[in-house]
């Protein structure tokens, strides 16, 4: 199917709604995602669990915090961070106080370096195309830790048509087919990470990500 261009105006305007829907809307951010993945948003976020290694994890963009509340219950020690202020609030409404909640971004961690075994993010906003986050993420990491990123979500064949096709080409992605951890490989290697492709399957959809790994010192 050939895929018409979005227009300029039409592409700002998307744009836009997106920043609002994760700072002042972000009281309607569950809902939109709710209703993008058919009531499998969270079950998708939680899956990330499967791939946390040690105890001590940093979420980037943790948005409204299942993913946090889901570690603390698992006896991790989680630490979330993200720019919004929103977000923060609601994720702290669901982890309590047991949970830190930095603001910030991902480009300059507060963070010292080798303070985390695992750094985990769900699909992420822009900045996991950013050098800066991986050399961010690979120095707050201990030898032999890893990243874990869960980029995209390939519905099944009976839901692929423009509006898919027109979400993945506004967040800057290609078709999740063929090799989707190409995507991120070019800026994981040179913060000298190792990258391999992180694929399951929900039902009919396909889930695609990388993990990327510290290598141990020698």
């Amino acid at each position: 199917m050939i895929v018409p261009p979005l227009s300029k105006w039409t592409l700002v305007l998307l744009q836009a709604f997106f920043r609002w829907l994760y700072h002042e809307g972000a009281w309607a951010y569950e809902g939109v995602a709710a209703l993008v993945s058919m009531g499998r948003w969270t079950h998708w976020v939680t899956r990330v669990l499967d791939q946390v290694e040690g105890t001590r994890v940093l979420e980037l963009g943790h948005g409204p915090g299942h993913l946090l509340a889901a570690m603390a219950r698992q006896g991790l020690h989680p630490v979330g961070l993200d720019p919004s202020p929103a977000m923060g609030r609601r994720a702290r409404r669901r982890t309590g106080a047991s949970v830190p909640l930095v603001r910030g971004r991902a480009q300059a961690l507060p963070f010292r370096d080798g303070s985390f075994d695992t750094v985990v993010t769900t699909f992420p906003a822009s900045f996991i195309r950013e050098p800066r986050t991986w050399q961010e993420a690979a120095r707050v990491l201990r030898p032999g830790g890893r990243v874990v990123v869960l980029f995209a979500a390939q519905p099944p064949p009976s839901l692929v048509g423009l509006p898919w096709r027109w979400l993945y080409r506004l967040a800057g992605l290609r078709s999740p087919e063929g090799h989707p951890e190409a995507l991120l490989r070019d800026p994981a290697h040179p913060a000298g990470l190792e990258v391999e492709p992180w694929t399951f399957t929900d039902g009919a959809w396909t889930l695609h990500g990388i993990l990327a790994r510290r290598p141990p010192c020698p």
